[in-house]
């Protein structure tokens, strides 16, 4: 592989999930029952005219704004001719030579993956809107059944410069896309159902042997490019990736056989786990673009307004790292969604805020405070990353079920912080608040329960004199040198005190007696 250059460009694709239709009103609901959203206009009657949807326009703007592209001044629609079942006019309202935005950029961080360039940029070649197609169910013996109520929803397309080089930058780049698209709050983009789809141009050259120009490759000297493929319609992050690196290694066994391939559209099987052929591709000469003669040409920043972006996820991800001292794949895990971002950054402002009311706080320099701040990020982090998203995953449950305010969840980390509460007690007292239907302080749940640790030292000194007394055996290993028998002289403690003993206070007081007994 290492003898080849890999060129991939993307296309994604995202329903905007807008009250109605790109060009009509009626409700923007393909889940619906089948064929109920639809109108003349939609179903292409004659005579019917479009209405553009300034909302789908506004936020056509806002993407291409947060993908740092430029705006163009006049954009217009075109004309997308071909005959498909799913299209009912027989041509897709769509843009091509004026788009609305145009030549922004996305940086990937993929420090720590292996094998893959750590930082890159993805140019943006173009963000333009469309209607989407009606959705086609193939039943058996060959019939085909036609859901319109998807067909006329708005639909932004994201295009990228042929910058990618491997399954995992495509993966992480259309994964970056969602969470963009998700923290403007203008589409689900759930590739599960369809909301959001990926198609990958890919071609595999002879390195220094062509070059990038204008957004696709030019020949050097008397080189013939081999064709790119497409693959269309991808519906996961995984079969993204898996596809994209098979259609790689089958054009480089091509290129070693001496082979070539037509341009061609390519599916993915999943279940054989390889590409398949479907049609030789068109070019935009084969779709005959002309501007929309129903829709005058308009100017995009006009019809958004005034409008500010959200601080997107990259941002955050740094800022979470920078400010709070999470690690990087903490970070990440809590700005995935933009709900976890908003709950972290709450948690942890109040676990700043009791850090710096503590007395001993006020007596400490700016760099022990510093390092104590980071030491509860870690705590927290770990705390919402594995306790708190595991007992969520265990119980099917989402972020949005969650009863537990930030506020109560960041006094939780502050009692473990303070050895107020063991782990194993905490953990029973975050499953409590969990199934709470009502949000509840884990202070009065401690306290209630009597999950508290025991730090009182005659309550330790006295569970420990009968650890010994019980253990005659196991002291006397421990005594002649063998000092993993401590753990185990451990383990009996908090067995006997049900977990609520402070461990390192009860170590203490075991390893005391043992000297002098």
């Amino acid at each position: 592989m290492s003898n080849y250059k890999v060129i991939i460009g993307l296309e994604i694709h995202a329903e905007l999930k807008t009250k109605s239709k790109m060009f009509c009103s009626c409700p923007n609901q393909p889940d619906d029952l089948p064929n109920t959203n639809v109108c003349e206009t939609c179903l292409a009657h004659p005579g019917t005219l479009p209405r553009p949807n300034k909302t789908a326009i506004a936020w056509t703007v806002k993407i291409a704004k947060a993908l740092g592209c430029q705006i163009s001044e006049e954009s217009k629609f075109d004309r997308k001719n071909y005959f498909y079942p799913d299209l009912p006019k027989g041509y897709q309202i769509s843009q091509y030579d004026q788009p609305i935005g145009y030549s922004g950029i996305l940086n990937l961080d993929l420090t720590g993956t292996e094998n893959h360039r750590p930082e890159t940029t993805i140019g943006i070649t173009r963000v333009h809107l469309e209607e989407d197609t009606a959705k086609l169910t193939h039943a058996e013996g060959g019939n085909s059944l036609v859901n319109f109520n998807r067909g006329g929803v708005p639909f932004v397309e994201i295009v990228s410069e042929p910058d990618v080089e491997s399954g995992v930058e495509a993966k992480a780049y259309c994964q970056e896309i969602q969470l963009i698209l998700r923290y403007l709050g203008v589409s689900d983009a759930d590739m599960e159902k369809g909301q959001m789809r990926c198609e990958a141009n890919i071609s595999v050259q002879i390195p220094d042997s062509f070059e990038k120009k204008d957004g696709s490759l030019k020949p050097i000297g008397n080189y013939k490019l081999n064709n790119k493929v497409e693959l269309k319609n991808i519906n996961s992050f995984k079969a993204i990736e898996k596809g994209i690196n098979y259609e790689i290694e089958r054009q480089t066994a091509l290129i070693e056989a001496g082979e070539t391939w037509p341009q061609e559209t390519r599916g993915w099987d999943e279940n054989k786990g390889k590409t398949f052929s479907q049609r030789i591709k068109e070019t935009s000469a084969d779709y005959r673009y002309f501007p929309e003669p129903d829709i005058p040409p308009f100017n995009p920043l006009k019809i958004a307004g005034e409008f500010s972006l959200p601080e997107l996820p990259q941002t955050r991800r740094q800022r979470f790292h920078s400010e709070y001292g999470f690690s990087y794949s903490d970070a990440y895990l809590l700005t995935a969604e933009s709900k976890w971002g908003g709950f972290t950054e709450a948690t942890m402002s109040d676990l700043v805020e009791w850090l710096h009311s503590l007395p001993e706080t006020k007596q400490d320099t700016a760099e022990i405070v510093e390092n104590k701040k980071q030491q509860l990020a870690r705590l927290a982090g770990g705390w919402i990353t594995s306790k708190l998203m595991g007992v969520l995953a265990d119980k099917k449950m989402s972020i949005s079920d969650l009863k537990v305010k930030p506020e109560n969840f960041a006094e939780l980390v502050a009692l473990i912080y303070a050895r107020r509460v063991n782990s194993t007690n905490a953990q029973k007292i975050l499953l409590e608040m969990v199934d709470s239907d009502v949000d509840k302080d884990p202070t009065h749940i401690m306290e209630e329960k009597g999950y508290g640790q025991i730090d009182d030292e005659d309550k330790l000194n006295e569970v420990c004199d009968e650890i010994i007394k019980s253990y005659p055996k196991q002291v006397e290993e421990f005594k002649a040198g063998k000092e993993p028998i401590i753990k185990f002289l451990m383990g009996m403690v908090m067995k006997a005190t049900e977990g609520g003993a402070d461990p390192i206070k009860a170590e203490e007081v075991l390893r005391r007696k043992l000297e002098s007994s």
